[in-house]
């Protein structure tokens, strides 16, 4: 599928500019003692030799015998593909071995006795200082540590202080290396793998005070580096419109994935500083809705209007994409005038009204996580939910599916089943965010292809809705236009 490179760089930008707003707010929370450290591990990995598959470096893991996984610490992602990983490379080697930084080395007994059942897990993190000592979400490093627990893989602590003087992170480093020879010594025909914060993964950092030691010692390991979610090289990928469950393999031995964006490697940062200041968990999501609906809105040339942020509603939400689609949903009831209360509408407009709201907040989520699909799950949840004909299954399938041009009998079967109840209740909703979902898809290919323009997707969220059978219209209208 080609899309309009212009397209692509403007898209790009708009996420660029999220970014930095967050960025912003980081830098007034948080300011690094140096930033040589962090410069030297971005300005090493900029470019890379090939886009390639996950497999791809799941093929040279199994050929590896020391393998580095970059950590970005707030982020869940990072340590759920961490443990995913490792789960996968243990159906392929019996013998692996973890050395994690959340634990100090002078912890290793404590961390023996939890895995060895011998005390419970809030007694081995309050042992551990775990609160105090490292402060990120247990959650993420939980999934790391029952995957090696479950799975018999023995895990060692290997940090040490000082963890927060960046002016000895040298220092720290080369205490780390000789704590990770220890473990390779103690499991000499064992894969270790190394999981650290992804600073540390430059060559000239931790990897190389290692392989210093192990060059001393006569020791010869194969190793390989698996970073995550490379910011340069994540948007050159998006000007290039790649997208989906992307790699790439940066050099011979070193290979990048990509399963969060920056708006949600940067925010998860930006949540767990202001919950280290002791705010409200509560208002966690309301620092990022006000950043995007910002960007949003002079993205599409909507008038910026302080009442929109001033009536902004707390969001229930727990990820970037459920933030995005509530906020566009706000945002649309906005500007078609429904902020203090609806038009006066039938069942069957509501309902299509309902599949508009939903369309655009696709749009918008995948605007800003080209990543972003789960509508061919959504699919088959709706029709196993639902009693239907083989002619309604046919007509949604058709809906669903960007590459067919839906007819008039599509459209009927629907709006008949919407206006005879054909559908129950509890599944209407679903069936409306799956049709919107689908649409929402079609605006953003139609968008990237230039079949449609910023001017028609704002005139989208301005039109009222509101005379009898416009929603539907509408509906109709942008399905069939071949987006």
């Amino acid at each position: 599928m080609t899309y309009s490179k212009q397209r692509l760089k403007e898209i790009t930008a708009l996420k660029k500019a999220a970014v930095r707003q967050i960025l912003k707010d980081i830098r007034n929370l948080h300011s690094a003692s140096s930033r040589k450290y962090i410069d030297e591990y971005t300005s090493e990995f900029k470019t890379y030799e090939a886009v390639c598959g996950p497999e791809a470096i799941f093929e040279a893991a199994c050929k590896s015998d020391l393998i580095w996984i970059g950590d970005y610490h707030a982020l869940h992602r990072s340590q759920e593909y961490a443990a995913a990983f490792i789960r996968k490379l243990a159906s392929q080697k019996s013998k692996l071995a973890i050395a994690v930084e959340p634990v100090f080395a002078r912890h290793q007994k404590i961390l023996d006795r939890w895995a060895a059942g011998k005390i419970s897990e809030p007694e081995f993190l309050n042992r551990i200082r775990y609160n105090e000592e490292w402060g990120c979400d247990w959650e993420g490093y939980q999934r790391l540590f029952n995957t090696a627990h479950e799975l018999g893989i023995p895990i060692y602590g290997v940090d040490c202080h000082p963890r927060h003087d960046m002016r000895s992170i040298g220092r720290r480093d080369q205490s780390v290396a000789r704590r990770i020879i220890r473990v390779i010594e103690k499991n000499p025909d064992t894969t270790l793998l190394v999981v650290f914060g992804e600073s540390h993964l430059a060559s000239n950092h931790l990897p190389r005070r290692v392989q210093s030691i192990l060059n001393r010692k006569g020791m010869v390991r194969r190793d390989l580096v698996v970073l995550q979610n490379l910011d340069t090289i994540y948007w050159h990928l998006q000007e290039q419109g790649v997208e989906g469950d992307a790699a790439v393999r940066l050099s011979e031995n070193q290979f990048c994935v990509f399963n969060a964006t920056p708006i949600e490697k940067y925010e998860s940062f930006r949540q767990y500083l202001h919950r280290c200041t002791g705010e409200d968990s509560s208002d966690e999501w309301m620092h990022l809705t006000h950043t995007l609906v910002q960007v949003m809105m002079k993205f599409l040339d909507l008038k910026k209007d302080q009442t929109v942020i001033n009536h902004l509603p707390v969001l229930d939400v727990q990820s970037v994409t459920e933030a995005v689609e509530d906020f566009t949903r706000f945002l649309h009831q906005v500007c078609r005038g429904e902020l203090h209360g609806r038009h006066d509408r039938n069942a069957g407009d509501e309902f299509f009204v309902a599949v508009l709201e939903s369309a655009l907040g696709y749009f918008c989520s995948k605007l800003l996580d080209s990543s972003r699909d789960g509508i061919e799950a959504l699919t088959v949840q709706v029709l196993s939910q639902i009693d239907y004909s083989e002619q309604f299954a046919r007509a949604v399938a058709t809906l669903v599916d960007p590459s067919k041009r839906p007819s008039a009998q599509h459209f009927q079967i629907i709006r008949s089943a919407v206006a005879e109840k054909a559908v129950r209740s509890r599944h209407m909703s679903t069936l409306g965010q799956l049709l919107g979902y689908a649409l929402g898809r079609r605006l953003y290919q139609g968008f990237l292809r230039r079949r449609i323009s910023r001017k028609e997707i704002q005139a989208l969220f301005q039109d009222p809705l509101d005379k009898p059978h416009r929603p539907l219209e509408c509906y109709v209208e942008l399905c069939s236009r071949g987006l």
